[in-house]
């Protein structure tokens, strides 16, 4: 009986390997887990080790990664184009492949992600040896120790070290108030506390925020479907959970793509800053439970059912107001106790 063809022995169509040659060297390396092209003239590459490297490669002209994606989508045997601009396939030896094209990221620009197969198979007590369950704790009953922290920023009226320290802890931000409050430039003001070598991913319908850190995708959607792409926030969102995420941003909660947010921010991809319509922190929930609510998901939830996830979901609510004297920060909602079952 013949031994069957193993991913890595699968021949590679002769277009396709032609445009795959320029990541050859990261996709025969063992200790590489991603590869990841952002725009023309880079990619960013993620070891074993947790680390990212940024290389610079100059033969990644707009023209050759729209070649490339045009033989994935060959190979693949699914449209990939202005109208359909996202596609998720495989590579010949087992590699996943996520694209993304304009307009549903920036002109001239591609978004393509490879996440190469895991190598080996481990057994339990291999990862036993390795350490793999040295962290496991049992359901907490106390606020850690950096929870604590917060509240003590948050008692003493430390605004600027709460926030920097929320932001590092990846806590779910929502900056709550009415049109011109000043929610995205508020926003724009803790993306910079955001750690340099985190791999950010934006959902915009207009593109508004600024980032600085050199690892990011910036999404756009077309809203009300009215672009020549019918790309819905949804449609962005599934494919940035392909994307290798640190955090995901999307621009403001307004229909029923709010419940799948944030329930896949509670999915291994916290640290979320997104804005909301509402007039204090006890209404951007209201406000939150009526969107759940829109949602096919969310529908038959009970009211209450809705808004204990959302408490769970959600760790901290900036309100901002337009008063007489400008705009100003009216209230800051933290409450960990909460998750606990207590109250702060």
């Amino acid at each position: 009986m013949e031994r069957p063809i193993t991913p890595q022995e699968r021949p590679v169509p002769p277009a396709l390997a032609s445009h795959i040659a320029p990541l050859s060297p990261f996709l025969e390396r063992h200790d590489v887990l991603e590869i990841c092209i952002n725009r023309p003239g880079e990619v960013f590459v993620e070891y074993a080790n947790g680390t990212w490297e940024r290389v610079e490669l100059p033969d990644l002209t707009y023209a050759f990664l729209t070649g490339l994606v045009a033989t994935v989508g060959t190979f693949s045997r699914q449209k990939v184009n202005e109208t359909t601009p996202l596609l998720s396939g495989s590579l010949p030896q087992g590699e996943r492949i996520q694209i993304v094209l304009p307009p549903a990221v920036p002109a001239d620009t591609v978004s393509i992600t490879i996440r190469k197969p895991a190598q080996r198979t481990f057994t339990l007590d291999e990862l036993l040896g390795q350490g793999m369950f040295d962290g496991v704790t049992n359901a907490p009953s106390a606020l850690s120790g950096e929870d604590e922290a917060l509240l003590g920023h948050h008692r003493n009226g430390d605004w600027k070290a709460f926030l920097r320290a929320a932001v590092l802890a990846k806590k779910n931000i929502l900056v709550s108030g009415s049109t011109g409050s000043g929610k995205t430039t508020f926003s724009k003001a803790l993306i910079p506390l955001i750690p340099t070598d985190e791999r950010l991913i934006t959902i915009e319908d207009t593109v508004e925020l600024e980032l600085p850190q050199p690892n990011v995708v910036r999404m756009i959607y077309s809203k009300g479907s009215q672009g020549e792409a019918k790309v819905r926030a949804r449609d962005l969102l599934e494919s940035a959970l392909r994307m290798r995420p640190d955090r995901i941003f999307l621009q403001e909660l307004r229909d029923a793509s709010a419940f799948y947010y944030l329930r896949n921010v509670n999915t291994g991809h916290a640290g979320s800053i997104t804005t909301i319509h509402a007039d204090s922190a006890t209404l951007a929930f209201e406000q939150l439970a009526l969107l759940v609510k829109e949602s096919e998901a969310g529908r038959d939830l009970k009211r209450d059912e809705i808004k204990d996830m959302l408490y769970q979901m959600v760790d901290v609510v900036v309100q901002i107001k337009k008063t007489a004297a400008g705009r100003r920060v009216t209230e800051v909602y933290f409450d960990p106790c909460r998750k606990l079952g207590g109250a702060a």
